[in-house]
């Protein structure tokens, strides 16, 4: 079933919505954004906050240069969504009257220093519950992106930005924000725009995270003609060389809460049953692996192959590929190794498959398969030894 299909029949089209741009936005962003595309209302928008530390001012300009930025990654986002099959699909960005996004402005408790990249996140997060607690109904979803700005000191400045928090954390995530962080220097082969790409990019790629999205590889086929996956190296190449969302990352997207069109009543995240998976099989038949699983309680399932180790921060290398409904409950699909080719274990050594169940209400369960390409033969079944599996994370 195709996913336009699927939006369809479960009832989850909305009108799509577009905005003019700002006149007071700067020229270059009136130029970048005018081929935007429509967007989707969302039901439950994203929450910016832009954090200060109790000694802390924001960078000049912020809130000009932070609405253009968003409102283009909000676009990259919505096109990659269309092509993948979900037209006009973003994240829900809240407008005030003169055009701009809406930041929660939030300052903490403590000195800008004690907010760090290491640690500085938990004292961050326990100031904007505060906030949230003190301000109910500000705060419009479980997913919140957080812009500090730069520390400015003998290793960080607005030349060379850094020290503050700047990764995904569960639903949260981390980014910051200095003086030449501004869509005027997009696509610019300068020390901004270079900075631009690293920075932008990787606001674009932590906010991924804060999505639900797993890192993610894509296949030889697709980076021949797309380029790099946002989850995998995109971080390095947005604005700057082509970047796109793997169909993986689209599907995770489609169930994500600040992606769901206005007017549905889904309880995302909410408690339910754990998916019954009823059989599964993974076969070697030579030139590719099949995989075949019959479960239910998804709205998708999802596979990726991995190298190990696999743990945090080095699953870059993670190819991605989706099922397809057979039949029923029925999933099937197959990954040819010459798609592989980028992998160094392809074809010997261990090898590691995870599963993604992704639940109609955004629940993600992953189940983990590894074998030896050493000990089989072309037509082998590979066991899927339930003790090697785990459920929960991305």
């Amino acid at each position: 079933m195709k996913a336009s299909t699927l939006i369809a029949a479960l009832g989850l089209l909305a009108p799509l919505s577009m905005a003019a741009v700002p006149a007071h936005f700067s020229d270059r962003a009136r130029e970048i954004l005018a081929d935007e595309v429509a967007v989707v209302p969302a039901e439950h928008p994203l929450n910016i906050v832009y954090f200060l530390g109790n000694d802390n001012q924001p960078v000049a300009g912020y809130e000009r240069r932070l609405s253009e930025l968003m409102l283009y990654v909000q676009q990259f986002y919505a096109k990659e969504m269309t092509r993948n099959g979900f037209p006009g699909r973003s994240f829900g960005l809240e407008r005030l009257e003169n055009g701009n996004v809406k930041l929660h402005l939030v300052r903490g408790k403590r000195p800008s220093r004690e907010y760090a990249y290491a640690t500085g996140h938990n004292f961050c997060m326990a100031d904007i519950k505060e906030y949230a607690a003190a301000n109910p109904g500000q705060l419009r979803s479980d997913h919140i992106l957080v812009i500090m700005p730069t520390f400015y000191d003998e290793q960080n400045n607005d030349m060379s930005p850094g020290g503050v928090p700047f990764y995904g954390l569960g639903r949260n995530c981390f980014a910051l924000d200095y003086a030449h962080f501004d869509i005027k220097h997009l696509g610019q082969d300068t020390h901004e725009g270079r900075l631009l790409t690293k920075w932008l990019g990787g606001l674009a790629h932590e906010l991924g995270h804060g999505l639900n999205l797993p890192h993610n590889e894509g296949t030889v086929t697709d980076k021949a003609s797309m380029g790099t996956p946002l989850m995998g190296a995109g971080n390095y190449t947005f604005g700057m060389k082509p970047t796109y969302l793997t169909l993986n990352s689209a599907r995770l997207l489609d169930r994500c809460q600040v992606f769901a069109p206005a007017g549905g009543k889904t309880a995302f995240y909410a408690e339910c049953p754990k998916p019954e998976i009823q059989a599964a099989s993974l076969k070697w038949v030579g030139d590719a692996l099949e995989l075949d699983i019959t479960c239910t309680g998804c709205a998708y399932v999802n596979a990726l192959v991995q190298d190990p180790p696999y743990v945090v921060n080095q699953d870059y290398d993670a190819v991605a590929f989706c099922t397809e409904r057979v039949a029923g409950n029925q999933y099937k699909v197959t990954i040819p190794i010459a798609e592989l080719a980028a992998r160094q274990n392809t074809g010997k050594g261990e090898q590691g498959i995870d599963v993604l169940f992704v639940q109609p209400n955004g629940n993600r369960y992953r189940w983990r398969t590894v074998f030896d390409w050493s000990q089989l033969k072309p037509g082998d079944s590979i066991p899927m030894n339930p003790a090697e599996n785990f459920w929960g994370g991305y």
